[in-house]
């Protein structure tokens, strides 16, 4: 398949992601994939609360699909991977592969609500063991605040989140693959680190938005970016 985009190490890829991955090699996972965020052509995908901001045309958000779509194609990628990072949030996580262990992110404010009352964890699921850990330990999990970019893509994750997950699973120059790429943020996360990454998104106005996110050269001048 043709990439959709290619530059400076970042590729991404417009399909399905259970017909992309048998043909690719990398060395981690890191990835959000969608569920629970009223996605497709619902009713509750046009609610204007938070950031929902628009449907998939071509993924309906649901369990039935979570398990047909999301997790053959997270299983899929770990089997091109030696080690990953998943993202999932509520009881779903549960249908996906076992994972090593679970890490995540502490929201002190909280986010959504669950049947035992305010969410405050973001997590993650950790699969095969971190890269040189005879080096030192990382923490598998971390307190943020921050806020993800504006974005049209209903579910867009921080940066920093993601690039706290691309720092520990991979190790500078290793390729980074993303299934469920969505506007970008783990290829950008990647690309800021000295990664090479790959991303895969079924729908097009994302793959769109991504390639121009990539397009950007950051300076870091000690500020947020």
């Amino acid at each position: 398949m043709k990439p959709y985009y290619e530059h400076a190490g970042i590729t991404i890829y417009h399909g399905d992601c259970r017909d992309v991955l048998p043909s690719l090699k990398a060395d981690a996972l890191v990835t959000d994939p969608p569920y629970g965020v009223n996605l497709g052509s619902h009713g509750g995908a046009t609610d204007g609360r938070g950031l929902h901001k628009g449907p998939y045309a071509t993924y309906i958000d649901s369990p039935e699909n979570f398990l047909s779509v999301v997790v053959p194609g997270v299983s899929a990628a770990l089997a091109i991977a030696n080690r990953g990072a998943v993202f999932c949030a509520g009881h779903m996580a549960f249908q996906l592969p076992r994972p090593t262990a679970i890490g995540g992110v502490f929201l002190p404010a909280a986010t959504g609500r669950c049947a035992w009352g305010y969410n405050s964890f973001a997590h993650c699921l950790l699969y095969g063991a971190a890269p040189d850990l005879n080096l030192g330990a990382k923490p598998i999990g971390i307190q943020s605040t921050a806020r993800a970019e504006a974005s049209t893509h209903p579910c867009p994750k921080p940066l920093p989140w993601m690039k706290w997950a691309v720092a520990l699973v991979s190790r500078v120059d290793e390729i980074i693959v993303d299934p469920f790429m969505g506007s970008g943020t783990t290829l950008r996360a990647a690309k800021d680190l000295g990664r090479r990454a790959i991303g895969i998104e079924i729908e097009e106005r994302y793959c769109e938005i991504a390639a121009k996110r990539l397009s950007q050269e950051v300076l870091d001048f000690g500020g947020a970016k």
